[in-house]
This record gives structure tokens, C-alpha cells and sequence, in this order.
């Protein structure tokens, strides 16, 4: 009798931990995470909820019904933060871009909620605890506010040595160009929602690297992209298309710019971008520059403590669009 044996899949490069303010495509993290999870070199331990774009209870049920229509229910999901460490609603929070402060059930995702439910652990409990059973060698993604990484630095003091490293998108630095803020002036959303927790995580020794809003303004998915990937036809690109196509079918000139997605994709290739180190730190005190990320080649007063990071700045979008949409249409 002729024996046959199944081809063995090669070990993926990375194990990590997904944190995400997540909420379905054609929202960021819901791109990248059809990026990563069509990609073997990203084994994802587990996926990590917090408030960020809307509440975590959207978070959560966006999560687990994307994971039921890529038919990944195989990949855990754990419910985080509720709030950030210290930043409170307030009229601006209330009358600009997210929902982190809200308390409302979430709506229906499409196709209705998931039967796929919660693992019973909360996010940094599981952080914790697969970190420390795996000293070295797991990575965090963390594409919202980073509340959950530092819960877990706060609760466990040999958390932050035990991480191989965390990829973070957030923080805009003006001493680059692109350094813009996405909600005030010069703070980018995800470090705006909960400052002391990215200067926390930014100054916890673990190594970073720092994918913050000057990177993803040179990212552009073209129209050309869009169609590229739309032909496929997977469930995941279905629920896409049917979110993007009427974007692009009524304005000529849309074209969004790529933020969770890249951070994703630089884990997958490295070369995609270029980096350089910078000590970044964020000001947590409560006046016009809450929130602001400030990097510099070197130390200045105010920054003692602060801690030397690798920063993306540029990026070969053609290439990058080129390997997203590939992965994303298989």
C-alpha cells in the first residue's frame, strides 16, 4: 500500500499576541487582522480586546464574528480594558472620532453575533501569564490604546523583561516629517486615549518598535489595490468589498491611508520600511499637549526615564500594497 504523509507546515516566525481596539474592516484593525491572519509567519496566540475606536464591547463582538467568517475559530479571544488608566470622558472626547468612554451594547455585526464567546481570562491576566510561561519569545501587535500591555507591566513586574518585543502603532513625532496629530493638533488617536499607558509601555524597557502616524501618512490603498483584492471573492474580501466599493464607486479620489496594517505587515518584512532609533516619550500632563508623542535623537529635560526605541518614518507603499493584498485575497 502506498503511504502518503501530510507536507509540514514551516514554524511560523513570530508568536503573538493581537491587542486591538477592534472593530470590522474596513476599519484598520480589522484589515490587519485579515493580513494576519493570512499569514504563516504570524502564529497569533491569542487575541487581546480594549476601548479604543469604539467600546470594548463592540470590540469584542466584531472580533469574534470576524473570526467566525474567516473560519478561524480556533484563535482565542480575551476581553480588556473598559477604560483607560486615567484619561476621562469629556466634551471633546464626546463630540470627536471614538467611543472608548461608552457603556452601550454593541450593535449586530453582519450576519449577527457570533456563537464563538469569550475565553473566561481578561486581556492582561493572559498577557501575563503566556509571557511568563514563555519568557523570550512572545511579541505583542498593539494597535490601540495600550491600557491592557501596561496592566499587565503593572501587575506582573517581570512582565516587561519577559516580552521578545512589542510593535506598536501609535504617537506621531513632529521632529519628523508627517508628525501630525490625528485627533488634536499633534497627538495621534491611540496614544491620545490613553497617554500614561503608552508612556508606561514606552518606558518599560521592553524593546519597540514604534509605528506611528508618519509612516502610515506615505501609505495609500489605491483604487487599483482595491479592485486587485476585491476580485478574490473569500468571505473575509466579500465583507470588505461590501464595506470599501461604495467608497471608491463615489469618490474618484479615495484613496485611505494604511496605519494597523502596516505595523502588521512590517513584522511579516521588515524591509518594507525604514527605521531609526529615537528616545520617545509622551506628556501626560493634562493641558494642549495631552496625549503628544515627542521623540528626539537625544535626551532632553522633561524626558528623564524616557527610553531609546526603533521609529518607522518611510515605507515602499507599492511593495507593501503588493504583500497585503496578496495575503489578504488567499
Amino acid at each position: 500500500m502506498l503511504m502518503t504523509t501530510a507536507r509540514a507546515q514551516p514554524a511560523a516566525d513570530h508568536h503573538i499576541i493581537f491587542d486591538t481596539d477592534f472593530a470590522l474592516p474596513p476599519q484598520d484593525d480589522g484589515l490587519a487582522l485579515a493580513f494576519a491572519l493570512n499569514s504563516p509567519e504570524l502564529d497569533i496566540v491569542g487575541i487581546t480586546t480594549v476601548a479604543g475606536n469604539y467600546n470594548v464591547a463592540r470590540a469584542n463582538a466584531d472580533v469574534l464574528r470576524m473570526l467566525e467568517i474567516a473560519k478561524r475559530e480556533d484563535v482565542k479571544v480575551y476581553g480588556g480594558a473598559k477604560r483607560p488608566l486615567a484619561h476621562e470622558k469629556d466634551a471633546f472626547a464626546a463630540s470627536h472620532y471614538g467611543k472608548w468612554w461608552s457603556d452601550d451594547p454593541a450593535p449586530a455585526p453582519p450576519g449577527g453575533f457570533a456563537k464563538k464567546t469569550l475565553e473566561p481570562t481578561a486581556a492582561a491576566d493572559f498577557m501575563v501569564r503566556t509571557v511568563m510561561a514563555r519568557p523570550g519569545q512572545i511579541e505583542i501587535l498593539a494597535i490601540g490604546p495600550l491600557t491592557n500591555v501596561a496592566t499587565a507591566i503593572r501587575r506582573q513586574p517581570a512582565f516587561a523583561q519577559s516580552v521578545k518585543r512589542i510593535i506598536i502603532m501609535g504617537g506621531a513625532l513632529a521632529s519628523l516629517p508627517d508628525g501630525g496629530g490625528n485627533i488634536t493638533p499633534n497627538a495621534e488617536f491611540n496614544f491620545w486615549v490613553d497617554p500614561e499607558a503608552a508612556r508606561l509601555v514606552l518606558r518599560s524597557g521592553i524593546p519597540i518598535v514604534l509605528s506611528p502616524l508618519n509612516v502610515s501618512m506615505r501609505t495609500s490603498f489605491d483604487e487599483n489595490s482595491f479592485q486587485a483584492l476585491a476580485a478574490s471573492g473569500t468571505p473575509i474580501v466579500k465583507l470588505i468589498a461590501a464595506q470599501m466599493r461604495p467608497r471608491y464607486a463615489g469618490n474618484p479620489d479615495f484613496h485611505p491611508h494604511m496605519y494597523d496594517e502596516v505595523a502588521a505587515a512590517s513584522l511579516v518584512d521588515p524591509t518594507l520600511v525604514k527605521t531609526k532609533r529615537m528616545i520617545v516619550d509622551v506628556d501626560v500632563t493634562h493641558g494642549i499637549d495631552y496625549g503628544v508623542s515627542v521623540g528626539g535623537a537625544e535626551a532632553w529635560p522633561g524626558a528623564e526615564g524616557a527610553r531609546t526605541v526603533d521609529v518607522q518614518y518611510d515605507i515602499d507603499n507599492a511593495r507593501f500594497m503588493r504583500l497585503f493584498v496578496d495575503r489578504v485575497k488567499r
